[in-house]
């Protein structure tokens, strides 16, 4: 499978962001997000991979899960069996960097901010950070009253999350944002919303502004 890859610019990576772009996508075209953060994340080594599967609505871009005919009911056992398709692909990425596997930051956009947020709160360990670009959370299992417990253990609760979506999205409506955000919340993570009132289905300026001022602060600088 092609992944696009930036190296630190460090020459040391302390753990990868892997960035996850949209249905009929592909790596290629969601990489120039990944350089646009690459500056301020001199330690992260930047892994872009392309959807796992190619798209079936046609051309040459790729997919994490079919959407053809999805609906509320059937998309989250096709969020469940992409995300552990990723989760694992991600264990060996990081094994072969020689990176723990809680060593990772997730960044998606639409199709990929749903697996993202997805495995903010059921990969095991959890990520260090999440971050979702007008995407949704998809998930028909129910909150786990003992995540808090297991993350004490070190499971990893609170992982940060930031969802930063547009007032004007036409594809996935903004008030899929506060629906994520309480959906996170009662799993156990910390969870950041930033509404974009010009944005529609897409990343800007003013949201790498927000992205990187999350992971500013929420991930150890050099």
């Amino acid at each position: 499978m092609p992944v696009r890859v930036l190296e630190p610019s460090s020459g040391r990576a302390d753990y990868a962001l892997v960035m996850l772009h949209g249905v009929g996508a592909d790596a290629e075209s969601f990489l120039s997000i990944g350089r646009a953060l690459a500056a301020d994340l001199p330690h992260a080594v930047i892994l872009v991979p392309d959807g796992f599967s190619p798209f079936d609505g046609g051309g040459s871009g790729r997919q994490w899960f079919s959407v053809r005919g999805v609906t509320e009911e059937n998309r989250p056992a096709r969020v469940r069996a992409a995300a552990s398709e990723v989760s694992t692909w991600l264990d060996g990425a990081l094994a072969a960097r020689g990176l723990a596997p809680d060593r990772v930051v997730l960044v998606g956009f639409s199709q990929g901010a749903i697996l993202a947020t997805y495995l903010a709160v059921h990969r095991t360990p959890r990520p260090m950070a999440v971050v979702s670009l007008s995407g949704r959370y998809a998930d028909d299992a129910p909150p786990d009253a003992s995540a808090g417990a297991r993350a004490g253990a070190g499971a990893g609760a609170g992982v940060p999350v930031l969802l930063v979506h547009g007032a004007r999205d036409p594809v996935i409506p903004v008030t899929s944002a506060p629906e994520a955000e309480r959906a996170l919340a009662a799993r156990g993570a910390r969870v950041t919303v930033r509404i974009q009132p010009d944005l529609a289905h897409g990343v800007d300026d003013a949201v790498l502004v927000e992205v990187r001022a999350f992971l500013k602060a929420e991930l150890p600088q050099p």
